[in-house]
């Protein structure tokens, strides 16, 4: 099959064109002209230049394509140096343009990748496709906007879109969530907030495109499916099994969970000043202190959805891929 992927570049995007490649399938991915894409050279993909955001940029994209992975986004890691504005035009108005070329070529499959932000901190346990969503933040806020205006396109247009929404993604090369954990309990500064257990949803790469691509082969067009672990994992354990990685011995302070959220919001109002993002934030806390527990029982059913890997080999290897790359 003939795949038209878009945000490539990021972390996932090599994991999944070397899926494609063992599995006989050719990659065309769009990139911006000021993108990395050795990675992607190396692995054989055909590579057009484009802005999500300029539709005469991307047009004729599609054409040809069995298939549009639409990974491209402005993450979470951004939530401080843009503007809600900024995430609308490239999460919502960019997603609109990919969805508006794909129909015009009548592509026959399409999976736009969301995440579990834009449900927030649901009120149910386990959370469903069908909670109710309470964005926290306006990444959150923007990929949610994204999905509506993807099922308007479904209704109207008969667009054969399926969305999945993602966990937190996690893997070797990945500069993000769990690296800054990584870096935490490298200098000691990890502690234990609160008692509460604190679940935490997340899954390793390999999954998330295990996951993306049965959404892409048996996804009903206008469904929702999440992609995570079966269990959502204790923050604390999290905590514990990086720690154990990187063999980091020493006593592990503990912070009240009032304290913490004190002091991320000092950290906020410090690195406003100098204009960059700080490194924690009182939402992260908040959204790290609930218990945020998803059920996978609509993908295992409908997509035949297994995660493989399990989370304490998954991180403990991410560690020491950090370790061995000179990372931490």
């Amino acid at each position: 099959m003939r795949y038209l992927i878009t945000g490539a570049t990021g972390f996932i995007g090599p994991y999944l064109i070397r899926k494609l490649v063992s599995l006989g399938h050719t990659s065309r991915c769009l990139v911006r002209s000021e993108s990395n894409t050795q990675v992607l050279e190396d692995l054989g993909a055909e590579l057009i230049k484009g802005d999500i955001t300029k539709p005469a940029t991307i047009a004729g994209i599609a054409d040809g394509m069995d298939c549009v992975l639409h990974m491209a986004t402005l993450g979470h890691m951004s939530n401080f140096t843009v503007t809600e504005p900024m995430f609308d035009k490239i999460n919502v108005q960019g997603t609109v343009n990919v969805m508006k070329e794909a129909s015009r070529a009548g592509v026959k499959r399409v999976v736009h990748c969301s995440t579990v932000a834009a449900m927030g901190i649901c009120s149910e346990v386990p959370a469903t496709e069908e909670s109710e969503c309470n964005p926290h933040h306006p990444y959150g806020r923007s990929k949610l906007r994204a999905e509506k205006e993807v099922m308007r396109m479904v209704a109207e247009n008969g667009l054969p879109v399926s969305i999945i929404r993602f966990s937190m993604v996690y893997g070797p090369g990945d500069r993000r969530d769990i690296l800054k954990l990584t870096r935490m309990a490298k200098k000691g500064l990890f502690p234990k907030v609160g008692n509460r257990p604190k679940f935490t949803p997340l899954i390793h790469v390999d999954d998330a495109v295990r996951g993306l691509l049965l959404a892409a082969e048996r996804g009903r067009a206008g469904q929702v499916y999440l992609i995570t672990n079966r269990e959502s994992e204790p923050f604390d354990r999290i905590r514990t099994v990086i720690q154990k990685a990187l063999d980091v011995r020493g006593i592990t302070i503990y912070v009240p969970e009032w304290a913490a959220l004190i002091t991320a919001l000092l950290i906020e109002k410090a690195f406003s000043v100098v204009g960059k993002a700080p490194p924690v934030t009182r939402k992260n806390i908040e959204s790290t202190l609930a218990d945020r527990i998803f059920s996978i029982e609509k993908a295992k059913r409908e997509l035949g959805f297994d995660p493989q890997v399990e989370s304490e080999a998954g991180l403990r290897d991410t560690v020491l891929w950090y370790k061995k790359n000179g990372w931490v």
